[in-house]
């Protein structure tokens, strides 16, 4: 699309953090790699990445705009900020589910049976406000009816595309493993990828995205 407007890509990426002490945190095995390939390929395909990162493990390509976070409001705000200029936003982060009811202001002695009672964290992508035209992109990591639950996921979002993933208990879908996917869209279609890896993976993505973005110039304004 090289006579066409480069895309402005906001990518979350990695964990998040949430503080159970000031020592522990709840957290999960995402190291943030497919949000680094997605950001790489975007550039490489002419178009400008902002990512917004937890704790990541993986680097992020050089000439993206990184902002680091920790914790999911920290993340959700960080977000809400960059989305206002954004074409897309690409929700790949694996922002914790939980949070500590109460963070202990030292540190949780070892001692006895203790109860951790926990809230969830924020609903980042279903509350982000939308732009005209901006296509907004999640991912499903399920470990059984993983398309239903996909496709649920994509209607209560109100998501254009979401890259569902099964998590097989020995690895994947966190970091460098391949991953069972498929591919939903809003129209209701669903593309099974098969086993991939995740730079088939953000490949993938990217053409999609791409092909929604430019072959729908016109795409109603959601409400």
């Amino acid at each position: 699309h090289a006579a066409s407007r480069a895309l402005r890509l906001l990518i979350s990426a990695g964990p998040t953090r949430e503080p159970i002490d000031r020592v522990r945190f709840l957290s999960n095995y995402s190291t943030g790699y497919m949000g680094a390939l997605l950001a790489a390929e975007a550039l490489k395909r002419g178009h400008r990445a902002v990512v917004v990162h937890g704790p990541i493990t993986e680097p992020l390509p050089r000439g993206v705009l990184a902002i680091p976070v920790e914790q999911a409001t920290q993340m959700e705000r960080a977000l809400r900020r960059s989305a206002r200029v954004a074409d897309v936003v690409v929700m790949a982060a694996a922002v914790s589910d939980f949070r500590a009811a109460r963070q202990a202001s030292g540190k949780r002695r070892r001692q006895g049976r203790q109860t951790l009672l926990l809230r969830a964290t924020p609903d980042i992508i279903g509350r982000l406000p939308r732009r005209p035209r901006q296509l907004v992109v999640g991912f499903a990591v399920e470990s059984a009816h993983v398309v239903q639950r996909a496709r649920r996921k994509l209607q209560r979002k109100r998501l254009d595309l979401v890259l569902a993933q099964r998590a097989n208990g020995t690895g994947a879908p966190f970091g460098r493993h391949p991953v069972q996917a498929w591919l939903l869209s809003r129209g209701g279609e669903v593309a099974p990828l098969g086993t991939i890896t995740k730079p088939q993976a953000a490949r993938t993505l990217l053409d999609k995205i791409e092909a929604l973005w430019y072959g729908q110039p016109e795409r109603a304004r959601r409400t």
